[in-house]
Formats: C-alpha cells, structure tokens, sequence
C-alpha cells in the first residue's frame, strides 16, 4: 500500500473521561475522507467538461516556470470544496490534502502532491478581468446547450434578483433601504423551468430588479435562438421587473413572457366589478369573512389554536382543509397601457377572496388564445421553481462575498453557479430535481470512505452501513460506472 504524502501523525493522547477504561486517541489510522461524493461530480466533469473549458476561458498570468497547480486544478479544487459545504477560500488549507478533492483533480489521493493553499487560491479569485468574467458567463450557457442535444419545443426563462448581505466594505456593496435595510448586492439570476442556472451576474447593492435584465436577455435569446431557432422561449418574472423597454423588446423579437406587474389605481378602476363579483359569490356561498376588522389577527390565531388542538390527526388534516378551501377565486383580462408603455397590453387579473378579504395579483402578457386562468396558474405560478432554485444556491454558500473587490466577488459567484450546476446534474441524475443541496451534501457528497492507493489501483471503501448506498451506486453507473463482481 502506498504511504500518504500527507502532514506525519502526531503522538497519542491518552483521556480521562471518568469511563472504566481511559480513552486513547492516536493518529496513526488509515487515511479517509469525509468527501467521497465528491467523485460524483467528478464523473460528471469528466464527461462534459464544464470546469475544464471554463478555466480555459481564464488567462493564467503567472510565471510559467514556478506553476505547481494549473488553473483547472485550483478552479476545480475550489468547486468541489463549494460543493462539499466549504465555502471560504481559507478551507482549501485543511483540504488540500483530502484524498477525496485530489482525485477528484487528478491527483492520487494519498502520493499526489497537496493541492493548491488559500493563498494560492486567493490569487486565482483577485486575479481575473471583466472580460474573462464575461466569457466565463456565456460559458454557462454554451454548456446548457451543450448538456441538452435535443432542442426543447418550449423553454421557460425565469428572471429573479436576490439580496447577498455583506459586512465589509465591499466594492459596490452598497446600503438597500425598502424591505432589506442593510448593506448588499443584489445579483441577477436566471434559470430554466427546471432549476438548471444558466446566468449567474452580479450587481451592485443598489440597482433595481429590472437592471441588467435586458441586455441579459438579448443575448441569451440570441445563443439560445442560433442552437434551437424552433424553441418557443416564455420569459417569466414578479412585478418588479415592470419596464416599457422589456416589453417593447420581447413583442419586437417574438419572445412570450408572463410577468407579474404591481396594482395602481387604474388597475383597481379596470377591476371593480371583477372584485366586487368576487366579494359577493364568497359571501353567497359561504357567509362573511371571519378574519375582518381591528381584531382578525387574534380571530385567526385562535381558529389555527383549535385546529392545530386536534387529538386525531385525520380529523385535523380534515378541519385544516376545509378552513382553507374557504376561497373564491375569479378571473379577469383587458387591454392596459401605463403611461410609459408604448401600446395597450393584455393583463389577467387573479383576484382571491378568503376569510382575510380581498387579495388581486396581475401578470401583463403577451400570450394570446390561451385562458386566463391557464396563463396564471400553468405558466406564472409554476415560476415558484426559481425562488426554490436561489434558495437551493444559497446553500452552497454563494452568499460569502466578503472579497474587497467586485471582480472577485463576481468570480466567486460563478464558482458557486457551476458547483450549483453539477449538483443539479447530479439530483437529475438520481430523479430528484428538487432534492435541497444540504440535503445532497449530508446523503450523497458528505460521506466518509477509507482511502488506499496501490500500484495499479485506488481503493475506496465506504461503510457497510452508508445508508444512501443504493442512490450512490444509482447515480454512479447513469454517469458511466462499470459493476464489479464481489470479490
């Protein structure tokens, strides 16, 4: 068996924990990793090469002659390090040694030399250009196309903002009052309806949702056009992202979209009687509100109390649905133009009326011979896949941009995009698209695993009682792995 290059063992310690038998703790025990889901994405990478051709996009300024790690190993270092829940720079000193992240490289795991350091890794981030960041960001789209030969007939865009809070003072983190009220950026995401990330873009704290957003579309719309000019591209997003320009553009260019705008008095002129005929057939069929006046709150909290009381549970599954099938629900559509649009648009109406009064939504689009209510409900409402998708990329710790200049910050967000995309490939993989990435890293990636490396092979032995066994193994041979008979 080969001997690890790794740091020598440290002496046993010997502990009193007042047990019958002292502890003895030694340092001396076979090599292992806690990261061997790691080599999951790791075959993804090798078959399709998205770290590979994104770190190729990256001018590498160093001095050839004193290089240890090329740009594909600390890109890809990083990556993975992201991806296993390690997302400070300064993590990659206690992993440049795991056996784990090295083969996941293309080192070996215990004779490789150690990967690259925080400082190391440091530079890399520090040391980019707009341009390479630029051409790092079409490159996510490149391999969206890539990863998918069969052109879709429809494919749904969804466009969100996020807040990322910062607590330094970070380049263009700047102070965001409204809802947020504290130091920020704001970055702009896009993603297809099914969670896959195909624009990752950061912006500063205090421009608005719609910022970005048109020139982001023009040339995904025009990628994407040139690789499936057949696809029928649905562009969906909330209210803030209410612009004339937007609009204008998409009706020019034959792209759909269904975009939520915010009500003003105008709106509430066009649905008096829809609300007023929505108020009525509640009260018809099912009497007055309950949650009205100064005292609803206290009316609700006691309602949720004797429910949520119930001994039976059958019993309280049926109370609770039938507290909440308290609803009327109505449509309306009409022909709309803002003072600042150039034409009259088609805006739906969604207004709800419950136990707590009144709730209307409106959506402008520019989808026609399709029913209200399937506009709504089919196209708009299934966008909640986007904010599940951030809340999903959030948790692979995109949300650390604490590096003092925006470039880098940048770069850090689209190493956090593409270790997002091979966690999706790897839910897809496994027929769980919708799978959390915490959930992912503690089943799949966070496993431990003994580690020996031999002339010929590298051994990696995983417990017999890894309870994901059969998912591990599932994923692995969608990904090209071959079967082993039992020795």
């Amino acid at each position: 068996m080969r001997e690890s290059t790794a740091t020598p063992r440290i002496a046993q310690l010997k502990l009193d924990l007042g047990t019958e038998k002292p502890a003895v703790v030694g340092f001396d025990g076979d090599d292992i990793t806690g990261n061997t889901g790691i080599l999951l994405a790791a075959q993804i990478e090798k078959l399709t090469g998205l770290l590979l051709d994104a770190s190729a996009r990256l001018k590498d300024h160093r001095t050839q002659s004193m290089i240890k790690h090329s740009q594909f190993e600390e890109v890809a270092q990083r990556v993975y390090q992201i991806l296993a829940g390690f997302a400070a720079g300064s993590d990659s000193d206690f992993l440049r040694n795991d056996p784990a992240v090295k083969m996941a490289v293309g080192r070996n795991p215990l004779t490789g030399k150690a990967l690259a350091s925080q400082p190391t890794q440091s530079r890399l981030e520090n040391g980019r250009t707009y341009r390479e960041l630029y051409e790092l960001s079409k490159w996510l789209v490149e391999y969206y196309i890539q990863c998918h030969p069969k052109a879709p007939k429809k494919l749904y865009l969804d466009f969100d903002g996020s807040a990322i809070e910062t607590f330094g003072v970070q380049l263009n983190a700047f102070y965001r009052g409204g809802p947020y009220q504290k130091n920020m950026y704001f970055p702009l995401f896009v993603f297809d309806q099914n969670g896959w990330l195909l624009v990752a873009a950061l912006r500063p704290g205090d421009q608005g949702e719609v910022e970005l957003a048109l020139p982001v579309l023009k040339r995904l719309v025009k990628r994407l056009r040139e690789a499936w000019p057949r696809t029928q591209i649905i562009v969906r997003a909330d209210g803030a992202y209410t612009s004339n320009a937007l609009y204008e553009w998409m009706d020019e260019n034959e792209v759909k979209y269904v975009l939520g705008i915010k009500h003003n008095n105008a709106l509430l002129a066009k649905t008096r009687k829809l609300r007023r005929d929505t108020e009525k057939k509640f009260k018809r069929k099912l009497s007055e509100p309950q949650y009205v006046g100064k005292q609803w709150k206290k009316r609700k909290n006691a309602k949720n109390k004797e429910i949520r009381s119930i001994k039976d549970p059958k019993e309280r599954a049926k109370k609770l649905a039938a507290e909440q099938a308290r609803r009327v629900r109505l449509y309306g559509e009409f022909l709309y133009a803002a003072r600042s649009w150039d034409q009259e648009r088609r805006v739906i109406a969604r207004c709800d009326y419950t136990d707590e009064g009144l709730k209307v939504r409106y959506v402008v689009t520019n989808i026609r011979g399709t029913l209200a209510p399937t506009v709504y409900e089919d196209i708009y409402c299934k966008r909640a896949v986007c904010e599940l998708s951030i809340k999903n990329l959030k948790e692979t710790g995109c949300t650390r941009m604490s590096c003092s200049q925006f470039k880098a910050n940048m770069f850090r967000l689209l190493l956090h995009a593409m270790a997002y995309i091979l966690a999706h490939q790897v839910r897809l993989k496994l027929g769980r698209p919708r799978m959390s990435i915490g959930e992912l890293q503690r089943k799949l990636i966070n496993v431990a695993a003994q580690v020996r490396e031999t002339r010929t092979e590298v051994i990696v032995r995983i417990s017999r009682a890894y309870q994901a066994a059969k998912d591990f193994r599932l994923v692995s041979k969608r990904l090209g792995a071959t079967s082993l008979l039992a020795g």
